[in-house]
């Protein structure tokens, strides 16, 4: 019987939580009053494309790596 319940949920969530990292560590460099504003509006881009496309792109993965 196959559930979410093991390590490979631990996998599963610990892609999420890495991806999530990534894009708050974009969008706080986005609000930085310091940052030029062409880099602020390259952070913002960032943050919502790791959001957009790296939610799927890790699933994707997990399914090939079998974490399903």
């Amino acid at each position: 019987m196959s559930g979410l319940l093991g390590p490979n949920t631990l996998l599963l969530l610990g892609g999420f939580l890495a991806l999530g990292t990534v894009a708050a560590t974009l969008f706080a460099l986005a609000g930085r009053a310091g940052v030029p504003r062409w880099q602020r509006r390259i952070y913002g881009l960032l943050w919502v494309l790791v959001l957009l496309v790296g939610g799927p792109l890790w699933l994707v993965a997990a399914a090939g790596l079998g974490l399903f």
